[in-house]
């Protein structure tokens, strides 16, 4: 079973523009990450080399990967928190995931973890490029930034989501050395994040981030209460839309880490919660797993995933589908059973029919469990569960016998706190 080095990852992190402009941009305001500062580039850009208008473009790409980075990391991290999947190695970094034990000193390291998951880190290096590049966009003009106005409209909607993250995942927060933010505050600036995006990229033509943005601010609207919100934006969401954050296997920084650590390293397995999922004696092909003929990490079997089969699977951002789901998860009854039923004629199976549609209760039961499926992998299920107050798994883990620790949403880092004089 092939494996990755740490020694690889840092030559490819060296090796990448993205990673340079993320190494002066990001962590310029982050106590959190200034080990990154320390490293030794062989190229660095200064601080008035970014205030160009010529590197308009470079500095959007950039903030898209890290953004894409951090996703492809917080997919994996937060599906051990919720039993999407579990650990199947022997490296405490990752273990500690599956076991909930994640506290203020836990690792939260690069997104390019050749082992374990980096989390923190990466979505407020994301967030930062993302707004920092925002910023210098709008003080350049037109006439100095080709497609000015679609570059900021698409650096507003990605950091809409890095903060959707940080909101959804973490206990409490806080943002370029403030103060600390409860969850709720940290949607709220996420939704006018959304909300500007939605308005920059009407007037800009480009629907794509429209439509990307819309799904945000449902999600965030959902998550704060604002159910009439969420459902106008999801209606607005058309038919067969995705937004997916892309991969390559040509740096370490650009994989898909679920498929990386699920098929090669064999460092994560499918957990006994998804293996041989069907509705109505019918096996549903979202969540199909496979067993491997080759044995795991740890020597336990590895069971795959096949969501992502490659390096290079994208992983969506925003789709119908999920729009779909808020509209359900809003109007439930009727409503709600025919767009269950919508979702899995798609995919080939039985029609779900309540045992009363009057009960609301049921309806819902099944949208979140549809949500679960439909999402499944797409760095959903620790939101839904904090937010519908699910339980966590309690008791001595099926997998290793050692006790569930007490980790729901994540704790901000100690390096946050004791650098943040705010806090």
């Amino acid at each position: 079973m092939g494996t990755v080095t740490t020694r690889h990852s840092s030559q490819s992190w060296r090796s990448s523009l993205k990673a340079i402009l993320a190494a002066s941009l990001g962590c310029g305001l982050m106590p959190a990450c200034s080990n990154l500062l320390d490293v030794d580039l062989p190229t660095k850009v200064s601080a008035d080399a970014l205030e160009d208008p010529a590197l308009a473009q470079a500095l959007v790409n950039s903030a898209i990967g890290e953004f894409e980075c951090a996703f492809a990391n917080y997919v994996p991290a937060t599906g051990e928190l919720t039993d999407e999947l579990r650990h199947s190695s022997g490296w405490l970094v990752m273990t500690v995931w599956d076991e909930r034990k994640i506290n203020e000193d836990a690792d939260n390291g690069t997104c390019n973890r050749a082992i374990g998951h980096g989390v923190y880190i990466p979505l407020q290096k994301a967030r930062f490029s993302a707004e920092d590049t925002r910023r210098r966009l709008e003080a350049w003009t037109d006439a100095q930034v080709a497609d000015r106005a679609k570059k900021i409209a698409t650096v507003t909607a990605y950091a809409g989501y890095a903060r959707t993250f940080l909101g959804e995942a973490f206990c409490e927060m806080a943002i370029d050395v403030g103060p600390k933010m409860t969850p709720a505050e940290v949607l709220q600036s996420a939704e006018q994040l959304f909300g500007d995006a939605i308005t920059q990229a009407n007037a800009a033509g480009l629907p794509d981030i429209a439509n990307m943005a819309r799904v945000g601010r449902a999600r965030v609207r959902l998550n704060l209460g604002n159910k009439a919100g969420a459902r106008q934006d999801a209606l607005l969401v058309p038919a067969g839309f995705r937004k997916s954050a892309n991969y390559s296997a040509a740096d370490l920084y650009r994989y898909n880490w679920t498929y990386q650590h699920n098929y090669i390293d064999a460092f994560i397995s499918v957990s006994n919660e998804f293996l041989n999922v069907k509705f109505g004696g019918v096996p549903d092909p979202r969540v199909k797993a496979v067993l491997s003929s080759s044995k795991a990490h740890n020597l336990s079997d590895l069971w795959l995933q096949t969501k992502y089969t490659s390096p290079t699977s994208p992983i969506a951002i925003a789709s119908w589908e999920e729009a779909q789901l808020i509209i359900a998860e809003v109007d439930l009854g009727q409503n709600a059973v025919n767009i269950i039923n919508a979702l899995h004629t798609a995919v080939g199976l039985p029609p779900y029919a309540p045992t009363n549609v009057g009960d609301n209760a049921e309806i819902l039961r099944q949208v979140i469990e549809e949500r679960s499926r439909q999402l499944y992998l797409e760095g959903h299920r620790l939101n839904d569960f904090l937010r519908h107050k699910i339980p966590f798994a309690t008791g001595p883990s099926p997998y290793t016998g050692v006790v569930y620790g007490p980790t729901t949403c994540l704790p901000l880092p100690r390096s946050e706190k004791s650098g943040n004089p705010n806090l």
